[in-house]
C-alpha cells in the first residue's frame, strides 16, 4: 500500500485549497456588508403620513461609527491571526531534518536532509530532489536540528 506524503509533488495545489477557504470567508465578509448597507439605506415609514417614507438624516459614515471602528479592528486582527497562524505552519512544515536510514543486515547508514512536509511513514523526497523509498529491513530515523 503506498504511503501519501502530505503534497509533495504539488505544495501549491495546498496553498491553493487554503487559499480558496480564505477567498470564501471574503465573500461571505462582502456579501454580509453589502446587505447591511442596503437595510441601513432604506428609510423608515413616516408616523405622520402612512405610505411615505420619511426621510432620515444618512447613518453616520461607516469607519467613523464606534460599530465600524470595533468591526474594522476586530477584521483585522483575525487577518494578522490567520497570517500568523499560517506563516508558522508553512515554516514548520519547510524545516529541513536529518533522516538517518539504516540497513539492518548490514549496518550501513546513509544520512539524508528532508524538508519535513516531504517527509512520509516509508518514503522521502530529499532537498536535492531525489525520492527515496524504504524497503521492507531499513530503518529510518528523524534527526532533529
Amino acid at each position: 500500500m503506498p504511503v501519501q506524503i502530505a503534497c509533495p509533488m504539488r505544495p501549491l495545489l495546498c496553498y491553493a485549497v487554503m487559499m480558496k477557504q480564505v477567498l470564501v470567508t471574503l465573500l461571505v465578509a462582502a456579501v454580509v456588508l453589502i446587505v447591511a448597507r442596503m437595510k441601513r439605506g432604506q428609510g423608515k415609514p413616516s408616523p405622520h403620513a402612512p405610505g411615505k417614507v420619511a426621510k432620515t438624516r444618512p447613518a453616520r459614515i461607516w469607519p467613523r461609527s464606534p460599530q465600524g471602528k470595533i468591526g474594522f479592528a476586530l477584521a483585522v486582527i483575525t487577518i494578522l491571526a490567520a497570517a500568523g497562524v499560517s506563516y508558522q505552519r508553512w515554516e514548520y512544515a519547510n524545516q529541513i531534518v536529518t533522516v538517518e536510514v539504516v540497513d539492518t543486515r548490514s549496518g550501513h547508514t546513509t544520512v539524508y536532509h528532508v524538508r519535513r512536509k516531504a517527509l512520509g511513514e516509508r518514503e522521502f523526497k530529499t532537498v536535492d530532489g531525489r525520492f527515496v523509498s524504504l524497503g521492507a529491513s531499513d530503518r529510518m530515523e528523524r534527526i532533529e536540528r
